[in-house]
């Protein structure tokens, strides 16, 4: 049975086994930098399997306006559980409803947030520092 938690604290070397298990592109070589991305982050909530953290959430906000959801992932062996849609669930009723979340959707998400009532809006940019391969940190 998944079990969920609100801003789980994890240690570095489980987010890294997570962030690969979930084949999200992400910079996984340098502890500090995902120290920084769960020390900085307004939210993280969590998905379990027991001991086993399978999916969480992480982003920003003003908490007055918008949302900004820098990721929510799931263990590829744990998706089309309705972990994902759990997850940003628990955000949008933590924080509220009538606040704009806003994203950038994997490849694996593609069509996900469309079927669960997200709008693609192409007016969103993204500039990756000079010195990242493209490969570690991709949409």
């Amino acid at each position: 049975m998944i079990t969920y938690q609100l801003e789980a604290r994890l240690e570095v070397a489980t987010f890294r086994d997570l962030l690969l298990r979930t084949e999200l592109h992400r910079q996984t070589n340098d502890p500090q930098k995902l120290q920084g991305m769960l020390d900085h982050a307004d939210f993280l909530y969590t998905a379990w399997d027991g001991d086993k953290v399978v999916g969480y959430i992480r982003g920003l906000t003003d908490y007055a306006d918008v949302i900004y959801v820098a990721d929510l992932a799931v263990d590829a062996d744990y998706r089309y559980q309705g972990i994902g849609r759990h997850l940003l669930g628990m955000v949008q009723d933590q924080l509220g409803q009538t606040l704009h979340t806003v994203l950038l959707a994997s490849l694996y998400a593609k069509d996900f947030y469309a079927k669960i009532g997200f709008t693609k809006d192409a007016r969103g940019y993204v500039k990756n520092p000079q010195h990242l391969d493209p490969a570690d940190w991709t949409v």
